[in-house]
């Protein structure tokens, strides 16, 4: 018998918690489900139960009191799972969501959706990105933090944002010498005037602050308006080449610099994990200074799609606690959708809950026009540079699949296979994305007019044989 909800949370992020914990303490019948064995998401990440540290750290601290709010309420929790599909029912009244995990059942149904997927590193192609020792930021605060791996012993960090100089400082904390960090943007002057913005944040400033002192400490150079350029290395980085970039993003030829390394740490910031709700068929819309394509939503985080809501960093790029904020008003919305709380006392509380959260989107602002990696940054890739990893297509293939007349990027996927691999194009949209504009070079076309991947079930490869039994449960 498949278990049914009142309301599906996908994610256990800082969003996802804060939206199981509003909807489930108005007596919604609620759900939460994550990839990982532990509540956290990337954010509120903890380390595994075999691991003790001496002390928490302030944000170890607020994710362990959001576990402990979530543990007190009836929510069922299943965890160490992958939600590899939603479908509609044929009744139009719940949604059948598809999981894959030990001892988990293969369906749930649900009234409601909540989708907190959260966001991963946006990735930048240039030659040598796939060779062993370059690596994400979310890859190496993962190996640091929760893993407590040591990734190399001698690093370049590069790419835009805070993330690069977190990194950084975990990376110098572990014993690992950074021999400089790249910041593909020129934040300077422009960022002196959202002054009035941080003075808002100031927890944001001392950490800010904190990360920057590591640097200086450390006497790593801080290069603004510079990028890698090139790894080098047969089975593993040896080198790596950094270049000046424009404004645009593209090399300043004559200004490389090349150090000996064995770690490569990239983070071009954010981009938004869309892939259930494009599944299902939610209306999106290109912004790229808020990660990209991103869900169509109302002021209560529901989609184009009734009972469909989504929040945190899956919706838009705009951190931690803009996404509990989000977290909280679609569950109280989830609430009152159910007949669980009375809509007038539920918008008494999103009207309190809304001027922190114009705050918090203020900062997203900030971050946009400050961190969103230029698209001129595709001509670091070379035609033999690889885009899409897992079907092994290169930026020439790509030009070849416009010479053929591609004008979208289903076309080039259709003409080249990317985006149809172990990833399903998360690796390499933004990359091709911007090689068909690049390839195209004209005034008419927009990134709005390329679109995006369409992404099928399965959203992550599973076996054939457990496909097949799922199909048989559910018939």
């Amino acid at each position: 018998m498949i278990e049914t909800y009142e309301l599906a949370v996908i994610g256990a992020g800082p969003a996802g918690m804060e939206a199981a914990i509003s909807a489930s303490e108005n007596g919604v019948k609620t759900v939460i489900v994550d990839n990982y064995p532990q509540v956290g998401g990337q954010y509120f990440m903890q380390l595994p139960k075999t691991f003790q540290a001496d002390k928490n750290t302030q944000t170890e601290f607020k994710g362990k009191k959001l576990e402990s709010q979530l543990n007190s309420l009836p929510v069922t929790k299943i965890q160490n799972t992958l939600t590899w599909a939603v479908f509609k029912e044929d009744n139009d009244q719940n949604w059948l969501v598809g999981l894959y995990g030990k001892d988990t059942p293969k369906y749930i149904r649900a009234q409601n959706l909540i989708l907190a997927n959260g966001a991963y590193d946006t990735p930048i192609a240039f030659p040598g990105w796939t060779l062993p020792g370059v690596i994400t930021c979310g890859a190496a605060l993962i190996l640091l933090k929760s893993q407590r791996i040591k990734p190399g012993t001698r690093a370049l960090v590069t790419g835009t944002g805070p993330l690069i100089l977190s990194v950084n400082a975990h990376l110098i904390a572990a014993g690992v010498e950074v021999v400089s960090v790249c910041e593909s943007n020129q934040i300077l002057p422009k960022g002196f005037r959202y002054a009035p913005t941080m003075l808002k944040h100031w927890p944001r400033i001392k950490e800010g602050a904190n990360y920057l002192r590591t640097i200086f400490r450390g006497k790593t150079p801080y290069k603004m308006g510079w990028s890698i350029k090139e790894a080098i290395g047969q089975d593993h980085v040896e080198k790596a080449v950094i270049t000046k970039v424009d404004k645009s993003g593209k090399p300043i030829s004559g200004t490389q610099k090349t150090f000996e390394v064995d770690l490569v740490v990239t983070g071009y910031s954010l981009t938004p994990n869309t892939g259930l709700a494009r599944m299902i068929g939610c209306a999106l819309d290109y912004q790229p200074q808020k990660g990209g394509w991103i869900p169509v939503r109302d002021h209560n985080m529901e989609s184009s799609l009734p009972g469909v809501f989504i929040v945190g960093d899956g919706a838009a790029i705009g951190g931690a606690e803009n996404a509990q904020l989000e977290g909280k008003i679609a569950g109280t919305a989830v609430a009152v959708k159910t007949g669980h709380l009375n809509a007038n006392i539920a918008e008494n509380f999103i009207q309190q809950v809304k001027p922190n959260l114009r705050s918090q989107q203020q900062f997203g602002i900030l971050y946009g026009d400050l961190f969103t990696p230029q698209s001129g940054l595709i001509s670091l890739a070379t035609d033999q540079t690889i885009l899409c990893r897992c079907e092994e297509v290169t930026f020439g293939e790509i030009k070849q699949a416009v010479l053929m007349g591609a004008r979208t990027i289903g076309e080039v996927k259709m003409i080249t296979r990317t985006g149809m691999g172990n990833c399903q194009g998360r690796m390499c949209e933004h990359s091709v994305n911007n090689a068909v504009v690049e390839a195209l070079s004209s005034e008419l076309v927009t990134h709005q007019s390329i679109g995006h991947y369409s992404v099928r079930p399965p959203l992550h490869p599973i076996p054939e044989s457990y496909l097949a039994e799922a199909h048989i449960e559910v018939d």
